[in-house]
């Protein structure tokens, strides 16, 4: 029989060398864990699996190309859905990541002003504390300025091109809406004023003032390109791919399931034995009880249609989640010591 590979008894050790890690970090006390520095390497630990998982659904994507790819190149059987199946997913990745990098664009443009807040106040704060290695307080103010108000003239000229794009997109409403956010962005820039001077913001209390100034100067400029995101293709598209379809058909599958669940209540609630009977008198209080016009028939149907969810049904739950859980634990064990891992194991007869 040959021997196990090297790559196999690789896989095994680091499999163990994860598991016990994490096994002992859960199990030993916080104190024993100071002592040997796993506390402060913990965090950077489980960012590494993190990472580790999110190769996984990379493998996953090559491991779709590569199956759907095949059956559609040599158009073998179902050939058809294995092109639906690539076409949605690239179609869909590509306009998530479009759509993820506008968004983030917007932030970034919002960010140039909202950043100078917090400029301000680190001005004040080094200020205070007669920081050294610093530039002067005069002349971080007037680089403060010089930021704010060519930040400002970009927002402007950014802001009347949003304007103008959307005037033929946006509804009657849609306008109105726009025109408030536009108007509040303007009446903010209108408070930060273009002379400004650095011997204006000699003051703490005036400097925090035009720091705050541009931080909601910033949060009015995101939402007038929010307002554009919104109304963008990339972003309308998404929408149409998400809520249009993929919502839409998962509720035509579920829907689809309710006739199957309907089915199996029906050959469920057919009485053959004691036990179905008392399934089926259970279901029928609970439901009679859940119905607007119980008191037509028992006031005391809610009450029993309680008792019934809170002490058999909670049990019969709670005897489920602690097989589930065994069976779990069980499962861990044998992913732990690699004994499900067929590829792993050494097969008699194979030499």
């Amino acid at each position: 029989m040959q021997d196990e590979s090297y790559r196999g008894k690789l896989i095994r050790l680091v499999t163990f060398l994860g598991g016990i890690y994490f096994f002992l970090e859960f199990l030993l006390p916080e104190s024993i864990l100071n002592s040997i520095g796993v506390s402060e390497a913990h965090s950077q630990i489980s960012n590494g699996f993190i990472v580790v998982g999110s190769m996984a659904i990379g493998l996953g994507i090559i491991n779709l190309m590569l199956v759907h790819g095949t059956r559609l190149a040599f158009r073998r059987k179902n050939w058809v859905f294995s092109a639906a199946l690539l076409f949605g997913l690239l179609v869909m990745m590509t306009i998530t990541i479009l759509d993820w990098t506008i968004s983030a664009n917007v932030t970034e443009l919002s960010q140039s002003l909202t950043s100078l807040r917090n400029f301000s106040s680190q001005i004040v704060t080094d200020s205070k504390e007669e920081k050294a290695g610093v530039p002067h307080r005069t002349q971080r103010v007037e680089a403060l300025i010089s930021a704010a108000q060519s930040r400002k003239a970009e927002a402007l000229r950014k802001v009347a091109e949003i304007r103008k794009k959307l005037e033929t997109q946006l509804s009657a409403t849609e306008q109105k809406l726009f025109e408030t956010t536009e108007q509040g962005f303007h009446e903010i820039a209108q408070n930060i004023s273009d002379s400004t001077t650095s011997d204006m913001l000699q003051d703490d209390d005036a400097l925090l003032r035009y720091g705050v100034a541009l931080g909601e100067l910033g949060l009015a400029f995101q939402k007038v390109l929010y307002a554009e995101y919104e109304h963008s293709t990339v972003r309308l598209s998404w929408l149409f791919l998400y809520e249009g379809l993929y919502v839409a058909l998962g509720s035509a599958m579920f829907s689809l399931l309710g006739v199957y669940i309907a089915a199996a209540a029906y050959r469920a609630f057919r009485v053959k034995s004691f036990e179905s009977f008392l399934m089926m008198a259970a279901a029928s209080i609970v439901m009679l009880g859940q119905i607007p016009f119980y008191e037509y028939i028992s006031m005391h149907l809610p009450a029993a249609r309680q008792w019934l969810l809170e002490t058999p049904n909670s049990a019969a739950f709670r005897a489920i989640k602690i097989g589930a859980s065994i069976a779990g634990l069980v499962m861990a064990f044998r992913m732990w010591f690699s004994i499900e891992s067929e590829k792993f194991t050494p097969q008699k007869g194979k030499h």
